[in-house]
């Protein structure tokens, strides 16, 4: 019997660790029954704790891979986690356009390891807002809004974006208060709070990848984006939670 779960295109960096990139991308993926397909944007040379080099991938090397995934059919869903700078960024999404112009895409913008490695080749505001509007859903968190937009009201900055793609601010390093997240469409906002029940959280690599990969599977699934943010909500606190490493475990919280 063919299998109908819905498939999702994930183009990311690769990370040995796989805690976090396509890998984790993928994974996270499958636990919610959707099949991931990865194109990957470079190979970072690192572990879970420590990131030496990137190897960056040609526009054109990306773009075959992209090419073959098509091959074996459309995608309606694409999450974008780390690229070498917003001109790639903006040249990938335009490649996928190509392929289908209606592509939805859920952008991660991985500007910054937790290591403190840049991944970025500088930060345009203007370029950032031209690639925002490209987007369907963008998923910052708290220090990268900050980075693209220093010296502006956050709230303000994510208010005005929302009015380019919907935008779901990961609060997880807010400075007072951690775990709140917020999701702005078309210039609403929806606070989502943590579970009282999540029980100890421990950070993990890769968390914010997992989180925007969740978001990209719960869409692809038929959920609205409301009901979308609080199931990946509910997963990221259930990986943050699975144990005491730098390494989440994956699975779908227990209903």
């Amino acid at each position: 019997m063919k299998d109908s779960r819905p498939r999702v295109l994930v183009v990311a960096g690769f990370d040995q660790s796989g805690g976090a990139g396509v890998l984790s991308d993928v994974k996270t993926l499958e636990a919610h029954g959707v099949y991931g397909y990865a194109v990957c944007t470079g190979l970072t040379f690192q572990n879970e704790r420590t990131i030496t080099r990137v190897h960056w991938y040609s526009e054109s090397d990306i773009f075959e891979q992209i090419d073959l995934c098509f091959e074996q059919g459309s995608f309606e869903w694409v999450k974008i986690g780390v690229g070498r700078s917003i001109a790639v960024l903006a040249s990938i999404i335009g490649h996928l356009k190509q392929h289908n112009p209606e592509v939805r895409i859920v952008l991660d913008p991985v500007i910054r390891a937790s290591s403190g490695k840049d991944f970025w080749e500088g930060t345009d505001l203007e370029g950032f807002d031209l690639l925002a509007r490209q987007c369907w859903l963008v998923t910052p968190n708290w220090e990268e809004i900050a980075w693209l937009y220093p010296n502006e009201d956050i709230p303000e900055v994510s208010r005005r974006l929302s009015g380019l793609c919907n935008l779901y601010l990961k609060g997880g390093h807010h400075p007072q208060l951690r775990g709140r997240d917020y999701l702005w469409s078309k210039g609403e906002l929806r606070v989502l709070e943590p579970s009282v029940e999540a029980g100890a959280i421990y950070p993990k690599h890769g968390s914010g990848c997992v989180l925007s990969s969740s978001l990209a599977a719960n869409l692809a699934l038929g959920y609205a984006l409301p009901e979308a943010a609080v199931r990946s909500k509910r997963y990221i606190e259930q990986f943050l939670t699975s144990n005491k490493t730098a390494l989440g475990w994956h699975r779908l919280p227990e209903k």
